[in-house]
């Protein structure tokens, strides 16, 4: 252990100096080859982000490994107490047996608390110079993470519940307008594409939350993989309440849309039925460009992805470019929407295109 300890100290000082050295040597080697100095100081960069990624994957290992632990042994103290009380009850009921369950027939969690505690202080002497206090204050259990109580789950779950709510209103009102009143279901509508686009990304979104989850689950360290950068990564939880919050404003938007179209009359017409579909087009690029920070580089690999002719591969990019060959159909409706949008058909009714006589792509 002493010696691993060595090992990561030289790796993970704070200066660099260990590590850098050879990379200058390096450097200087490839200076009577000619190299220029703006290649040396985008290698330089490179190495610097390769490290710092390195770094944070020992972190989030070490984190998980002590928080399983914790888990552990929470679980097993729970469990310990638990059995004791049995045991008592036992005896008192059964006292020509007392004492047979008295002894080490129940494990109380020292091994787990062992294992914490060398994460503790291996966190310590890498990366907090060997102050365990703040080795456990960086270790300290997060919100969401399952060792402290919080509502995020909760929060979550009812707002899931509203949208499998409005989704059967949704589904209701175009089965019962088509079979009782002979109604055109949403999906004759002429804004359908509209709404069929926005579903594509959304339902790639809600993919997306979901391989995160178990890639997390199963401590698949996807950040590496991808070479993300671990300050612009959402939690699985995160990306499922964007996911909601954008699958309510989705249903919201295409049950107005129905409504207003249909022979009901519940809504009045001083809005364009079209309107809400254009609202949902500027909220579906709202979402994709804010919060910039994190959606910047996502845009970095479409842009890359584009120009792959011009740019060395990444496995990122390699999986983007797989994804986007499955998704042909939603870029269609993209560009459908685009058109709908730019010829002001969006300001037309459905009934106002039928005595027009308008044909629509």
């Amino acid at each position: 252990e002493d010696m691993d300890l060595e090992v990561l100290q030289t790796f993970t000082s704070g200066d660099g100096d260990e590590y850098e050295t050879p990379t200058r040597n390096n450097n200087n080697n490839n200076d009577k080859g000619g190299e220029n100095s703006a290649q040396r100081a985008k290698k330089g960069d490179e190495e610097s982000l390769r490290r710092k990624l390195d770094l944070d994957s020992i972190k989030r290992a070490m984190d998980d490994i002590y928080r399983t632990a914790k888990l552990l042994h929470n679980f097993s103290i729970m469990n310990y107490t638990g059995f004791v009380k049995i045991a008592k009850k036992f005896d008192k009921t059964f006292k020509d047996h007392k004492g047979l369950f008295k002894g080490n027939n129940c494990d109380d969690g020292k091994k787990a608390e062992v294992l914490a505690g060398k994460m503790e202080r291996l966190y310590a002497n890498w990366f907090c110079d060997g102050d365990i206090r703040e080795a456990q204050a960086q270790m300290l259990s997060k919100r969401g993470d399952g060792l402290m109580m919080d509502w995020t789950q909760l929060r979550l779950g009812y707002r899931l519940g509203m949208c499998s709510i409005l989704a059967l209103w949704v589904a209701w009102d175009c089965v019962w307008g088509q079979l009782s009143r002979g109604e055109v279901s949403i999906g004759g509508r002429t804004a359908f594409p509209v709404f069929r686009g926005c579903f594509g990304l959304l339902a790639w979104h809600w993919f997306w939350g979901l391989s995160v989850y178990v890639w997390t689950r199963y401590r698949i360290n996807y950040i590496y993989l991808f070479e993300f950068d671990p300050r612009n990564v959402d939690t699985p939880i995160d990306i499922f309440n964007d996911a909601v919050d954008e699958t309510l404003v989705f249903l919201i938007c295409m049950l107005l849309y129905y409504k207003t179209e249909s022979d009901d009359q519940l809504f009045p017409d001083l809005i364009p039925p079209g309107a809400y579909p254009m609202c949902l087009i500027l909220y579906t690029i709202k979402c994709m460009i804010f919060p910039w920070k994190l959606r910047k580089p996502l845009w970095n690999s479409i842009r890359q992805v584009l120009l792959a002719s011009f740019v060395s591969p990444t496995f990122f990019l390699t999986y983007v470019g797989d994804v986007f060959t499955s998704m042909v159909k939603v870029f269609q409706d993209i560009l459908w929407s685009v058109c709908f949008v730019a010829s002001g058909d969006w300001l037309i009714s459905d009934k106002q295109h039928a005595t027009m006589h308008h044909v629509h792509a």
